[in-house]
C-alpha cells in the first residue's frame, strides 16, 4: 500500500505536468481523481493541501490550485438562506435523517447546477486551474462524495479535479472512513 506521504510526493510532481493540467491521456474521460487516505491522517492531509495550494501558482507550476472545502460551502449556503437555526431545531425535533434530506433539498444536490457546483463554478477564472475538493469527512453524511462528483462532472469538465477522500476508493466503490459503504462511483481515477 502506498503511504500518504508518497502519494503527496506523486501529487506534487503530477500537478506540474501539462498532461495533468490539460487532462491529456485519459481516454476522453473527465479528469477527476480521488485521493483516498486513512481518516486518522486528516490533519496531515490538510497541512499538505494548504502547502501545495500556497506554493502552486501559474508562475511556479503553470496553473493555480484552488481549494474548495465542502463544509464551508454548505455552511455558506445555509447562512445565506438563513436556515442555520432551523437546522438545529430540525435535528432536535426530527433527527439527523430529516436534516440530511432537507440539506440535500436546499443544496439541490440532485440537480446538475446544484448550489455546491454553482459556488465552485462562480469562483473559477479563465486561468489554468486545478481544483482540490476537501471537507468530505466534515459534511458526511449530509453530503455524499458520489453525489458531488456525479453533478460536478456534468458542469466542470475541462479542468482537473482532485477530491480528497477520508476512506477507501478502489476505482469502483467508495468506503467512507474505511467502514461505511457509499454508492458505487466509476468515473474518477484512483490517485496513487
Amino acid at each position: 500500500m502506498v503511504t500518504v506521504e508518497t502519494k503527496f510526493e506523486h501529487l506534487r510532481e503530477r500537478i506540474k505536468t501539462k498532461s495533468f493540467q490539460e487532462n491529456k491521456g485519459l481516454s476522453n474521460e473527465v479528469g477527476y481523481y480521488l485521493f483516498d487516505y486513512p481518516p486518522e491522517r486528516e490533519l496531515y492531509v490538510r497541512d499538505q493541501i494548504s502547502d501545495i495550494a500556497h506554493q502552486s501558482t501559474i508562475a511556479t507550476i503553470g496553473a493555480d490550485v484552488h481549494v474548495f472545502n465542502l463544509f464551508d460551502i454548505m455552511l455558506g449556503v445555509v447562512d445565506q438562506l438563513g436556515y442555520r437555526d432551523a437546522f438545529y431545531e430540525l435535528e432536535e425535533t426530527d433527527g439527523m435523517d430529516q436534516v440530511i434530506d432537507q440539506m440535500n433539498n436546499i443544496l439541490e444536490m440532485n440537480e446538475e447546477h446544484n448550489r455546491i457546483v454553482q459556488a465552485i463554478q462562480d469562483q473559477l477564472t479563465d486561468e489554468p486551474t486545478i481544483l482540490f475538493i476537501t471537507g468530505i469527512g466534515q459534511v458526511y453524511p449530509a453530503i455524499r462524495a458520489h453525489k458531488v462528483l456525479n453533478t460536478m462532472t456534468q458542469v466542470i469538465d475541462q479542468i482537473p479535479v482532485m477530491m480528497f477522500y477520508p476512506g477507501n476508493y478502489n476505482s469502483v466503490r467508495l468506503q467512507a472512513f474505511g467502514e461505511l459503504q457509499e454508492n458505487n462511483y466509476y468515473r474518477a481515477f484512483h490517485f496513487e
